[in-house]
């Protein structure tokens, strides 16, 4: 009796550890169920990527009674900055006499720093400096000019991330009135100027080379970045052009 009364409690307690088991393979085979979902969700979440707007700082004036007489021909003066000079400055006027050009406003003469130091007696000059009716004067009668375009470099960091102060004026000779401003910064270190930027670097190499590009390059050339400072200084000024017809 005895034997048998100890076999029978082992294999009662035999019993109860399997349906314990069974239990608790139960629960988690439950708890693996619920967690599907959840690991699901984590395996299927993707980056969204948020596109950066193209916008450019813009900071541009015209008088308030219209932007004035029709220029047929306008003279581009070299690039004044207090810091370069000469041949440092030789690749940003070219960019913006390339640029000015391309509206196809007016025609567009460029002059040269040994001639403003014949005319002026000096190899730039400023926009916010006071200039002679003197001047404005030599300008209509060796150049036939109607108007003048000022350009400053009023902050220059050839270094990475480049970075361009730009400051532009448009001045009718006859009457030494304003007839257009722009004053910004495009720095490529801000994530929308950088975009901008590379999208003009695109259409720039399009424009000049049958090569695929990113635009990334010009956010590593001083020279291509200021083509893209003088494209972004002017493009205000194709819409502020008179009609044919003004006088």
């Amino acid at each position: 009796m005895g034997l048998a009364r100890s076999l029978e409690l082992c294999f009662g307690l035999f019993g109860w550890l399997r349906s314990r088991a069974r239990a608790c393979l139960a629960v988690r085979v439950a708890l693996l169920a619920a967690a599907l979902p959840v690991l699901e969700g984590c395996r299927s979440v993707s980056v969204v990527r948020v596109p950066v707007k193209t916008e450019l700082p813009e900071n541009w004036f015209r008088p308030s009674d219209g932007p004035g007489m029709l220029m047929r021909r306008v003279v581009i003066l070299p690039v004044y900055n207090e810091k370069y000079t000469g041949l440092v400055m030789k690749d940003i006027d070219d960019a913006f006499l390339a640029e000015l050009s391309k509206l196809n406003a007016f025609e567009v003469v460029s002059v040269s720093r040994v001639d403003m130091e014949t005319i002026m007696g000096r190899r730039e000059l400023s926009s916010v400096e006071p200039v002679s009716v003197d001047f404005f004067r030599k300008m209509r009668d060796v150049y036939g000019a109607e108007g003048v375009m000022f350009v400053d470099l009023t902050s220059y960091s050839p270094y990475r991330p480049v970075s361009m102060g730009v400051r532009c004026k448009l001045v009718d000779v006859q009457a030494g009135r304003i007839h257009w401003a722009s004053d910004a910064l495009y720095d490529a270190g801000n994530e929308r100027t950088a975009v901008a930027a590379r999208a003009y670097g695109i259409a720039l190499g399009r424009e000049n080379f049958p090569v695929r590009e990113d635009g990334g390059a010009i956010l590593l050339s001083p020279k291509r970045f200021a083509r893209f400072a003088a494209f972004a200084s002017f493009r205000s000024l194709r819409k502020d052009r008179p009609s044919e017809g003004a006088e």
